[in-house]
């Protein structure tokens, strides 16, 4: 445990660096959404909002977590830490210290914006409340507080994947470049599949992604599977 705390220290840099990009550019684009799009819900400012980052959320969270395996594979340290510790007790003490950071990093930069969007003025709103056709469509209605809370924690488990799989490939591969663009490269050509495939509802962007299919596609097991 203690050594977990050491670990967690690395990573603060990294952290505060891609948390100030991610709520910078959430509360930008949600404030150019309200001012130019029809909304009934103010989450629905957020949600669209979401869209456009959550495309490179991916890569975000691999450039700010990934190099560190990197340079500690490549100049000897893991060899050196397990001698002392054993390199597989050494390993996922990091692997666990990347996640916890990746999930409170993607929580905390998605919850802010929420928060702000919902005390944002839309130039133009709607009586359509097209939002309760979703899954979970009564909770961002009625919820959106606590539906943003628990969204936002579920996104960042799916975003500690992609760290986890950027960390494996800069162990492995030995290839900074790799690591880091490896899992965005996954995620559009998995994408890419599953919409070949007529089952774009299996695609892991479309987990993270909030309503980003029509309501008839979806269920709640499909953002599980």
């Amino acid at each position: 445990m203690k050594y977990l705390f050491r670990s967690l220290k690395y990573y603060l840099l990294s952290s505060l660096a891609a948390s100030v990009l991610i709520i910078t550019a959430l509360t930008v684009l949600s404030y150019i959404t309200s001012t130019n799009t029809a909304i009934c819900n103010n989450i629905e400012i957020w949600i669209e909002a979401c869209g456009y980052v959550d495309f490179f959320l991916p890569l975000v969270v691999c450039v700010a977590f990934s190099p560190f395996f990197y340079y500690m594979n490549r100049k000897g340290f893991i060899r050196y830490a397990a001698v002392r510790m054993g390199k597989k007790k050494y390993l996922l003490t990091h692997f666990l210290a990347t996640s916890i950071c990746t999930i409170l990093v993607v929580m905390i930069s998605y919850y802010v914006p929420l928060c702000i969007s919902m005390r944002m003025t839309p130039v133009c709103s709607v009586p359509d409340n097209r939002l309760l056709d979703y899954v979970f469509g009564e909770y961002e209605v009625y919820h959106p507080y606590i539906f943003g809370l628990v969204w936002c924690l579920y996104k960042g488990f799916v975003a500690s994947l992609f760290v986890i799989f950027g960390n494996l490939l800069a162990l492995y591969t030995e290839n900074l470049f790799v690591s880091v663009i490896g899992p965005f490269i996954y995620c559009m050509a998995e994408n890419l599949i599953t919409a070949l495939l007529k089952i774009p509802m299996y695609s892991i962007i479309t987990s993270f992604a909030l309503n980003r299919l029509a309501p008839e596609v979806m269920s709640a097991y499909n953002y599980i599977i």
